[in-house]
């Protein structure tokens, strides 16, 4: 029952990002959230994308149990999100980003995936 509420709120998730970011004028393609889209973002939307990102990270580190392959672990960006924004909360999160893109503005187009890892996660994973 618990794995049938995490696909739903999952998939819930999914329609929602589509219906607030999803492609530009009748592109059917679901929009990778870039920091355009992040800078115009609702406070609320901003945390509905960042509880799906942490929701997928949950199903994920459940997936791959407690001792995932090394395969996983060398060709997964799942361990060092978990990893390196450990101790972050949601709105601690949507802060960083915020004053991220706020101090670069030539990155906008970067997406908020990529600087969640390499940014934020990656510096605090362990090697």
């Amino acid at each position: 029952m618990k794995r049938i509420s995490i696909v739903v709120t999952c998939l819930f998730f999914l329609l929602l990002c589509t219906a607030v970011w999803g492609g530009e004028k009748g592109d059917p393609d679901l929009a990778i959230v870039t920091g355009i889209h992040w800078t115009t973002a609702s406070r609320d939307e901003k945390m509905a994308y960042l509880f799906g990102i942490g929701n997928m990270l949950e199903i994920e580190q459940a997936m791959q149990g407690k001792n995932p392959s090394s395969h996983i672990r060398n060709n997964s960006i799942v361990p060092v999100l978990i990893e390196g924004l450990s101790g972050l909360s949601i709105s601690k999160l949507r802060k960083m980003l915020d004053q991220w893109y706020e101090k670069k503005p030539d990155q906008l187009k970067r997406p908020v995936i990529e600087v969640l890892y390499t940014e934020f996660a990656l510096p605090n994973a362990r090697s």
